[in-house]
C-alpha cells in the first residue's frame, strides 16, 4: 500500500485558505479592540461576520456552551468560506508550461478536504459526548432509544452506529457535492457563452455586435450568485456543525 504525500493544487489552496482566515480573523480583531471598528470597512465587515456567526450558529445551538466554542466555528466558518471563494479563482493544473491549463477549482470541491473537515467535526462531537456524560451516558445517548420498549434496543444498536456515522458523511458529501456542481455550471455556461459572444461580436451586423455583451454580462452574473453559494454551504456546514455538537452536549434526548 502506497501514500501519496506530494504537495497538490488543492494542498496550496488549503494552506492559502488558511494563511487568509488567520491574516483576516486577527487583522480584523486587532482593529477591533483598537475601537477603529467605525472607522474602517475592513474591520466593520470581519465585526459584522463574526457577529452573524456567533449569533446565528454559536448562541443559536450551543447556548450557554458558545462562549467557549465560539473560536472554533469561527475559524471552520471563515476557513471554507475563503476555500469556497478562493476555487472561483482560475488555478493552474495539468499541462506545461508552454501551454498550462487553467480550471476552477476550489480544495472544497475535493473529497478529500471535505472528509477531513467532517470527520475533525465528528471526532470532537463523539469526544466531547464521552467526557460530559462519561461511558455509559454516551453509550446510552448515542446507541439506545430512551423510552422504548425494551425490545426495540437491540435492533437500535444495529441502527443507531448507521445514523451516527451518517453525520459525517452528510457534511462531507453536502459540501463537496455543491461546491463541485457549482464549478461544473460555470464552466459549461461560461464556455458557451464565451463562444457565443466571439460568435456575435464578429457578425456584421451592428446590432447583433451590441448583443455580445449580453452572454458575457450573464457570465457575470453566475459568478457573482456562485459566491452567494460559496457563503451559503459554509454557513450550513457550520450550522450543522455546531447542531451535532450540541446533540453531545446535552443531557438528555
Amino acid at each position: 500500500m502506497q501514500f501519496n504525500l506530494a504537495i497538490t493544487q488543492e494542498v496550496i489552496w488549503v494552506w492559502v485558505a488558511a494563511a487568509v482566515t488567520l491574516i483576516v480573523l486577527v487583522a480584523g480583531a486587532r482593529l477591533i479592540v483598537r475601537s477603529l471598528a467605525t472607522e474602517g470597512k475592513f474591520a466593520n465587515l470581519v465585526d459584522a461576520m463574526v457577529e452573524f456567526v456567533r449569533t446565528n450558529i454559536v448562541e443559536e445551538f450551543l447556548g450557554h456552551h458558545g462562549k467557549k466554542w465560539f473560536g472554533f466555528f469561527a475559524s471552520l466558518f471563515f476557513f471554507i468560506l475563503f476555500a469556497n471563494i478562493l476555487g472561483k479563482l482560475p488555478a493552474p493544473v495539468a499541462g506545461t508550461r508552454e501551454h498550462p491549463h487553467f480550471w476552477l477549482e476550489s480544495p472544497t470541491a475535493n473529497i478529500n478536504v471535505t472528509a477531513a473537515l467532517a470527520v475533525l467535526v465528528f471526532v470532537i462531537a463523539q469526544v466531547v459526548g464521552l467526557v460530559k456524560l462519561g461511558p455509559a451516558g454516551y453509550f446510552k445517548k448515542k446507541f439506545l432509544l430512551p423510552g422504548a420498549p425494551w425490545w426495540v434496543q437491540p435492533l437500535a444498536i444495529i441502527i443507531m452506529p448507521i445514523v451516527l456515522l451518517a453525520e459525517p458523511f452528510s457534511l462531507a458529501v453536502r459540501l463537496f457535492a455543491n461546491m463541485t456542481a457549482g464549478h461544473m455550471v460555470i464552466l459549461t455556461f461560461a464556455t458557451a457563452q464565451m463562444v457565443g459572444g466571439v460568435w456575435l461580436s464578429s457578425h456584421p451586423n451592428v446590432l447583433v455586435k451590441a448583443g455580445a455583451a449580453l452572454p458575457f454580462a450573464l457570465s457575470v452574473v453566475l459568478l457573482a450568485f456562485e459566491y452567494f453559494v460559496a457563503f451559503i454551504q459554509a454557513f450550513i456546514f457550520a450550522l450543522l456543525a455546531a447542531l451535532y455538537l450540541s446533540e453531545s452536549l446535552e443531557e438528555h434526548h
